[in-house]
């Protein structure tokens, strides 16, 4: 154990609202762990910034994030004030290609007590991870639309005959890089080997529709499963995938995807733990500076009532700590939120109760056994 130094971004929306309650826990956890201790460097960045200086951090803001061990997120977007292509690609996006945090991390270990929609399975036999790429691919922002005339609009016209009936079209293309496809395969089976149980990782893609980007990945894949002779694999295709994720997600253990594909197949995973407020989710750079943000964005909707779900943002704060290397102190939190969610007495409306953001933030400090 040691002292941690921790960049605190609460962002927009609900996001500052969750995040001071993992704040809160984390202090309780110093308070009953000995020699853990803290230091919170909390940066103004969020839409707000943006409609103060016309941008979402200073010239410096990454190298200020940059002095602190990890960043702990709470939620980028202000819908109607600053366009999302911004607020999202000058903040998450940019904090994740600057560090090269290309582990994107979804756990899916549903808690007893918490909404489950499936009957074909317990929440308890579900154990299993997601591991996004999250610095190229589709959200490379690189494309560009095109209209007639341009030199582009008429190469395409070649390719697909709609294009010649319009008036505009437009290009998103996905760049995949032996280095980013083999760093994220290698991080998945590596995690495999660590976790306890059965080791699988399956491969997530759709190559048979997509013949560039996706055969290149499967290639790479497969290379590196030649090193871990100790760990099954298997291929799916995405669409597949998901239905079986619904099916029988009992089976899997880890699961390595591209950015979007990851991106839509952890809202399933989402749900197998009782939606996005029970949900964590973290960006990491091993052995650099890694986020740790909960995924269900900034709900502008219910923003100020005190009525959001901090959970999500608290098992995020475990995910923190196991990557910072205090892993008691990560099960203690576990532990002391699966009691809360167990018991089914303090919940916020999400989850079927009356309980407010902090109520539920002070439930699960008084089960790490600290002052609320």
């Amino acid at each position: 154990m040691g002292r941690h130094c921790i960049a605190v971004i609460g962002g927009d929306g609900i996001g500052p609202e969750v995040v001071a309650e993992g704040l809160k826990c984390l202090r309780a956890l110093s308070a009953v762990e000995e020699e853990l201790e803290f230091e919170f460097r909390e940066f103004p960045f969020n839409c707000q910034y943006y409609l103060e200086h016309g941008r979402m951090m200073p010239p410096d803001g990454l190298e200020q994030l940059g002095a602190c061990e990890a960043i702990y997120l709470g939620g980028i977007g202000s819908p109607g004030e600053v366009p999302d292509e911004i607020s999202l690609r000058e903040t998450v996006l940019a904090i994740r290609f600057h560090f090269q945090q290309y582990a994107n991390v979804r756990p899916c270990r549903p808690l007893a007590g918490a909404a489950f929609p499936l009957t074909t399975c317990r929440p308890e036999e579900i154990d299993f991870v997601v591991v996004r790429e999250a610095t190229e691919g589709l959200y490379a922002g690189i494309g560009g639309r095109y209209h007639p005339g341009d030199a582009k609009f008429d190469e395409l016209a070649a390719r697909v005959p709609a294009v010649r009936s319009s008036r505009e079209v437009a290009v998103q293309a996905g760049v995949y890089t032996e280095t980013g496809i083999r760093r994220v395969c290698r991080y998945a089976f590596e995690l495999a080997r660590r976790r306890q149980g059965r080791k699988l990782v399956t491969n997530c893609t759709k190559t048979n529709a997509m013949n560039y980007g996706m055969v290149f990945w499967d290639e790479i894949f497969t290379e590196v499963a030649a090193d871990y002779p100790d760990i099954e694999h298997e291929r799916r295709y995405v669409d597949a995938l998901a239905m079986q994720m619904v099916l029988d997600p009992t089976r899997y253990d880890v699961i390595v995807a591209p950015n979007l594909f990851g991106d839509i197949i952890t809202d399933i995973t989402a749900a197998l733990q009782g939606g996005l407020g029970m949900a964590p989710g973290a960006n990491i750079a091993p052995g650099g500076i890694s986020m740790f943000e909960p995924p269900h964005g900034t709900a502008p909707d219910i923003a100020g009532r005190g009525t959001a779900n901090p959970l999500a943002a608290i098992l995020t704060a475990e995910l923190m700590l196991r990557e910072l290397g205090e892993a008691h102190a990560a099960e203690r939190l576990h532990d002391a939120v699966a009691k809360v969610v167990e018991a089914r007495q303090v919940r916020t409306p999400d989850l079927g109760g009356s309980a407010s953001c902090g109520e539920v933030g002070d439930a699960v400090v008084a089960a790490l056994g600290g002052l609320v």
